[in-house]
């Protein structure tokens, strides 16, 4: 019993360092280890790229971004020019981007106000272009006597065939609490103190020598119908000589302190005073600097 249980021992003895050396037996524990270290990494990026794939893919999903219905370009200097694009687009939206950009009323008839615009040009002048917008199409436009000065527009109104034009008041309107409508001076007098004027076919003829401005254009006023509003402070005299001139040409000529509004009439060609004022000197240089 004694000789047994020492061989038993005696192999216990032999098997145990053998174990501890056995490099299989030391590669079944560490390999476990070695492989998940760089399996980590790999299982991270797994992890990640559903997560990207999603966001590409929601990015892909989202709805293209939708191009305007039109573009409109103004530029303002000495001459309006237009530049406009539009795919299907309201009429009244252009009408009021318009309006804004040349900072001037622009308003739609009934019919107009319906209508959609489908038209491509580029740096076309005022005029024009609205013609391509409307088949009637008239214009307010405020002319200053001065030197240099340019047509501002005050008022642009877009209507079909078989409506009535805007009224006449429309855009232009009369500030002064004071019109001075005067008939001829009573009496007769030397034929170079006299006004003469003659208004016939839309020409006008007015000579006036050292003739208050007043009653000059009160004359105009009288034989024309065009309205005039005017101060009685204003003392300024004029000599006049003009011989069969368009009307607003011709009114233009009486004095440099005029101010004359008149509407366009682009479908007939026709160009129609409406009211002359008399501006003073100091008040014209700051409408210069304003418009400017």
């Amino acid at each position: 019993m004694g000789k047994a249980i020492l061989l038993l021992i005696a192999l216990l003895a032999l098997i145990v360092p053998g174990i501890q050396a056995s490099p299989a037996v030391g590669r079944s524990i560490q390999e476990p280890k070695q492989a998940t270290r760089p399996a980590d990494k790999p299982l991270e990026k797994e992890a990640k790229q559903p997560a990207e794939k999603q966001a590409e893919s929601a990015n892909n999903t989202s709805e293209p971004k939708q191009t305007p219905p039109f573009a409109l370009r103004v530029t303002v200097d000495q001459i309006i020019g237009i530049s406009l694009r539009a795919e299907n687009a309201k009429l009244t939206d252009i009408a009021a981007d318009l309006s804004k950009k040349l900072k001037t009323p622009v308003a739609l008839s009934p019919v107009m106000q319906k209508q959609r615009a489908t038209i491509d040009f580029a740096d076309v002048v005022l005029e024009p272009a609205m013609q391509l917008l409307a088949p009637l199409v008239y214009i307010d436009y405020e002319i200053d006597s001065a030197p240099g000065a340019h047509p501002r527009p005050v008022g642009i109104y877009l209507s079909a065939h078989n409506e009535p034009a805007p009224a006449i008041n429309a855009n232009v309107r009369s500030t002064s609490q004071a019109f001075i409508i005067s008939g001829n001076t009573e009496g007769e007098s030397d034929e170079d103190d006299d006004i003469h004027i003659s208004y016939r076919n839309g020409k006008l003829t007015l000579k006036a020598k050292d003739q208050p401005l007043l009653d000059v254009l009160s004359s105009i006023s009288d034989e024309t119908g065009v309205r005039l509003e005017a101060k009685d402070d204003a003392t300024e005299t004029v000599s006049v000589d003009i011989k069969d001139l368009p009307l607003d040409e011709a009114i233009l000529k009486v004095s440099p302190h005029l101010r004359l509004y008149l509407r366009a009439d682009l479908y007939r060609n026709q160009r129609t005073p409406l009211l002359i004022v008399i501006v003073q000197p100091e008040k014209r240089r700051g409408i210069l600097l304003r418009l400017s």
